[in-house]
């Protein structure tokens, strides 16, 4: 076969008829409906116990909905794809098409991965679904975009994987080897190094040259056991492969040796702010932590006005309510005189961003990026150490001079306008000299 345009064309048609195929092949099967709709029904119950609205129906579909039911249920579609083939003896069938062996794989591989994707954004919209049933509130399209674009990377890697799996080994059991590494992660996740958590988005570069690496290895094998003939200045599956694994491992190794992820690495900074214990200080701990578009927040720029912090994370749906107060804060104090932020405790350094978007937040939203959350709340990272932060949501709010004058928990802030007197006290306070 040439590489002549027409020739690639003819191939790439092919690729899209099969996969295609595939997935129909996958849709008119009972059990891939059953699967599909029990795992739909139970991201629609899970949002519903939570606060009906659409930000916490997208991070749910995050945290919840993709890595914890649609994941397991890829790598199922996955065996059930490769038990169809040896109880119809398709492989035979399919050997037979003019096609090349490998391209043959490549196509059923995106069928699959189509399946999931497909599959992935019906449970995003079960996810936001009680938003708008029982709160009356409809989702932003960015909410659906970016609960969306969360999942593609780790669900196609967790397909990928299982495919290239159970392709090598000729076994259905292979795809019970994926799943029991699915869930160590899923189990474990939380006590390892986030590097090892293909569901983080900050991971993104490393697991999809990762799983190009997988699939493009498995494509090289597949095509030397068919003893399919190609020129060897057309031999590049194998190089591509070793490259994608070689920028997967840097990109790693880069990953742990520029961050605070105390399983494998501390950062100096990270440490010293952590040290700055609240109750052995007579002002808020200074932070200076990363928001959206690269830009940073330090409690320096609130210099000279009151300060407003609050402190949520994703792992506690109910904790955004403290967003809401914020919003009401700087709708009612001039900018010029209350200063507002909020701190998200997530070891998904993706989130936070994604929430100002969508929730158009007229303050900044920055995020710990040395969080890594193990159901402890006041061991979660540097700002849960050094607030002493027993339970989220928390809203600190702080004099001119930086000193705390109260700190409101999730019973406060469930009422409106409970911080407002907290603030007209602190405006009140005269701002003394600084001693350190």
């Amino acid at each position: 076969m040439s590489w002549h345009w027409p020739s690639v064309r003819r191939v790439g048609l092919s690729l899209l008829a099969l996969a295609r195929h595939e997935l129909r092949m996958t849709l008119r099967e009972r059990a891939a409906w059953a699967g599909g709709i029990a795992a739909c029904a139970l991201a629609f119950v899970d949002a519903a116990l939570q606060p009906h609205v659409p930000i916490v129906g997208g991070l749910r579909a995050s945290t919840v909905g993709g890595p914890l039911l649609l994941a397991p249920l890829a790598i199922v579609f996955v065996a059930g794809a490769a038990r169809r083939d040896e109880a119809t003896s398709a492989s035979d069938v399919v050997g037979s098409r003019s096609l090349a062996g490998h391209h043959l794989l490549l196509a059923r591989l995106m069928g699959q991965c189509a399946l999931t994707l497909l599959l992935h954004a019906v449970l995003i919209a079960c996810s936001l679904l009680p938003a708008l049933l029982f709160g009356g509130r409809v989702a932003s399209p960015l909410t659906f975009v970016h609960a969306f674009v969360r999942g593609v990377v780790p669900l196609l890697f967790i397909t990928t994987l299982a495919y290239c799996a159970v392709t090598l080994a000729r076994n259905v059991l292979a795809a019970a080897v994926v799943a029991v590494y699915w869930l160590f992660v899923l189990l474990w996740g939380d006590f390892l190094a986030r590097i090892f958590n293909f569901a983080l988005t900050q991971n993104w570069p490393t697991y999809a040259a990762l799983g190009g690496a997988f699939a493009l290895g498995v494509l090289a094998i597949q095509r030397r056991m068919l003893r399919i003939v190609v020129p060897r200045w057309r031999s590049v599956l194998p190089v591509a492969a070793a490259l994608l694994l070689a920028l997967a491992l840097a990109d790693a190794w880069h990953r742990v040796v520029t961050s605070h992820d105390k399983p494998l690495h501390q950062d100096a900074l990270a440490l010293a702010m952590a040290g700055q214990h609240l109750d052995s200080a007579p002002r808020l701990p200074g932070f200076w932590l990363p928001e959206r578009r690269g830009r940073s927040f330090s409690v320096g720029r609130a210099a000279g006005r009151v300060l407003a912090v609050g402190v949520w994370s994703p792992h506690r749906p109910a904790s955004a309510v403290v967003l809401e107060r914020l919003r009401e804060l700087r709708a009612q104090f001039p900018p010029d005189q209350v200063a507002c932020v909020a701190v998200c405790l997530s070891n998904d350094h993706a989130l936070s961003p994604h929430v100002a978007v969508e929730g158009g937040y007229p303050f900044p939203l920055v995020t710990d990026p040395g969080t890594h959350y193990a159901g402890v709340i006041e061991e979660c990272g540097p700002m849960a150490e050094a607030l002493l932060l027993q339970e989220v949501p928390a809203l600190f709010i702080t004099d001119r001079a930086r000193r705390p004058v109260a700190k409101l928990g999730e019973v406060e802030l469930r009422g409106p306008d409970a911080a407002n007197p907290l603030i007209e006290q602190a405006l009140a306070v005269p701002v003394p000299p600084i001693v350190e």
